[in-house]
């Protein structure tokens, strides 16, 4: 007895992919643009600075505007500022002790105060170490906490508060109405080329010598000495407007005219 052949099956039609994959493919290529976007902005210093106020920039070289006050805090090595009276933005570059550059990193609070770190190479800010070097506006100021090296500041106007160890000091052609230098263990050469309205000058362990413009009314000069070398050179008036604070323990100062 004959059996009847059976036709082969049909093959199954071709399986077309859930289109669930290709929008979370579109999703993905949409992500890697924003992310790039956002990237773009922040290495480039466009960021909004946001509802906080606060804003975080890196540079290459650096830049950044619109700041009354400029915070080094912790730093070593050798660092540089100087004033440019045609400079309206602050500026600088920063170089690790191997040479290698490296970015700088600014935050900014809403009183218009920058404060700048070094990234370390994960992104944590960290200070400054090596050789830094910054050009600010005539009228921008500088708090600056130096923990060794060697210092040079240039024609700075703005409000000083400058907190040195271990280190070389050296300022020229300054021109603030307030000024607060602290050295312990190291030297300092102060320049002055305006007669600031208070100065307080802090010593330990330090050679620092202290040179001021002749002005009309003297300088109404107080001293506080322990174990130390004081000479004052510039005329004394316990009445002037211009006032200069000084105390020294175990060290040398002397004040005299530019």
């Amino acid at each position: 007895m004959d059996t009847a052949r059976v036709p082969p099956r049909p093959a199954d039609p071709p399986r077309i992919p859930p289109r669930r994959g290709r929008r979370v493919a579109l999703v993905a290529v949409a992500a890697a643009a924003v992310l790039g976007v956002v990237l773009a902005v922040t290495l480039n210093g466009d960021g909004d600075d946001g509802p906080s106020g606060h804003a975080l920039r890196a540079f290459p070289g650096f830049r950044a505007a619109h700041a009354d006050t400029v915070v080094l805090d912790g730093v070593s090595g050798t660092v540089r500022v100087t004033a440019d009276p045609g400079a309206h933005a602050v500026t600088g570059d920063f170089h690790r002790p191997d040479g290698h550059p490296a970015a700088l990193r600014g935050s900014t609070s809403g009183d218009d105060v920058l404060t700048l770190t070094c990234p370390d190479g994960h992104g944590h800010p960290q200070p400054c170490a090596g050789d830094l070097t910054l050009v600010l506006p005539a009228h921008t100021g500088l708090r600056l906490r130096q923990t060794s090296g060697e210092a040079t500041l240039d024609g700075l106007g703005g409000d000083l508060a400058l907190d040195a160890a271990s280190i070389r000091l050296t300022t020229r052609r300054l021109h603030p109405a307030h000024a607060d230098v602290t050295v312990v263990s190291g030297s300092a050469d102060l320049g002055f080329t305006a007669a600031p309205a208070d100065l307080g000058v802090h010593a330990t362990s330090a050679s620092v010598a202290v040179r001021l413009p002749r002005t009309e009314g003297g300088y109404a000069v107080t001293t506080d000495e322990t174990s130390a070398d004081v000479r004052i050179a510039v005329p004394r008036n316990p009445a002037a407007g211009h006032r200069v604070s000084l105390a020294v323990t175990s060290g040398s100062l002397s004040v005299r005219n530019a």
